[in-house]
């Protein structure tokens, strides 16, 4: 059961773990101006640190991950970009007793775990995704995943298998995209306004609510600079999941903040940099086990 408590902390931190045009002389009007044949990247970098009492026992544990994905649009109609997304690495490394390990798509010499997983991973490169993007940074549709899941269902550990599953499902993508895109305001906003945004997460049937508020810095050099600040909570009372067959009650809260800087031009990030921290409480057979999470993420756009 220990091992399934840190792998369920694990899903919970990689969804987790896991974003404009200019009008008139005052007012900036901030949404997608992406190019038909170009490819734009994105390479994320998280630190996390985890501090959790399970069975009567502390543990630390820390997760470095390092993703690089590509999207190339293909076409665009009415506002609705057409990408197909590919993911070009893929690196973790998790050092806690029992559970450390390592893997790299790109280098199996890099990669200590006996379960295929940086070798799915390398296939998983290969395996676009088709989505439609709108230019306000929603998802319109999410095609292909079943794919990847296919690929991800050749991992013999079986619940290496189940974590992985989950986090790439059509549903999480789709979140993990608009996550990174959602800060659009509806309306033209000039230095100093702010808006707010509210998105949902989910893992393991676990529901998060994100509320964030943006403010828009500074514009200079074409390149507008967001600050953010949020908080995650799941909804009131938490959220009730199973843990080998029993009834357990998740309950998360933690804040949010950090700066956005984005390509005027193109609406597409330069750099985001963010830092979350969260508790997260397990209730099960009348004991609660408590979790304290740092995380430290930056996204860049090579």
């Amino acid at each position: 059961m220990k091992q399934f408590f840190i792998q369920l902390n694990v899903a919970i931190a990689l969804l987790l773990v896991f974003s404009f045009h200019c009008q008139g002389a005052d007012k900036y009007t901030l949404k997608y101006n992406l190019e038909k044949g170009k490819t734009y990247k994105q390479h994320s970098i998280s630190d996390m640190n985890m501090t959790m009492s399970v069975m009567g026992q502390d543990m630390k544990m820390n997760m470095k991950m390092d993703i690089g994905i590509n999207y190339n649009v293909t076409d665009q109609n009415n506002g609705i970009y057409d990408i197909q997304m590919t993911y070009q690495r893929m690196k973790m490394n998790m050092s806690s007793l029992p559970a450390s390990f390592s893997f790299d798509s790109d280098s199996m010499d890099n990669s200590s775990d006996n379960n295929n997983i940086a070798d799915v991973f390398k296939s998983i490169k290969e395996t676009p995704i088709d989505i439609q993007l709108t230019q306000q940074g929603k998802v319109a549709s999410v095609k292909g995943v079943d794919k990847l899941v296919e690929k991800i269902n050749s991992i013999s550990n079986d619940q290496s298998k189940q974590i992985f599953t989950q986090q790439f499902s059509e549903q999480t993508i789709q979140k993990m995209i608009e996550q990174i895109s959602s800060y659009f305001p509806d309306k033209p906003v000039a230095i100093n306004d702010n808006w707010d945004v509210d998105t949902s997460l989910s893992s393991n049937g676990i529901d998060i609510i994100n509320k964030t508020t943006l403010t828009l810095k500074q514009v200079a050099n074409n390149v507008a600079t967001i600050e953010l600040a949020g908080t995650l909570a799941t909804p009131e009372g938490g959220a009730t999941t199973q843990i080998n067959g029993m009834d357990a009650k998740i309950s998360v809260t933690g804040t949010q903040t950090g700066t956005i800087q984005l390509d005027m031009k193109t609406g597409w990030f330069v750099r985001s940099d963010a830092i979350l921290n969260f508790t997260q409480n397990i209730e099960i057979m009348g004991q609660t086990m408590p979790q304290q999470v740092e995380a430290k993420t930056t996204i860049t756009a090579d």
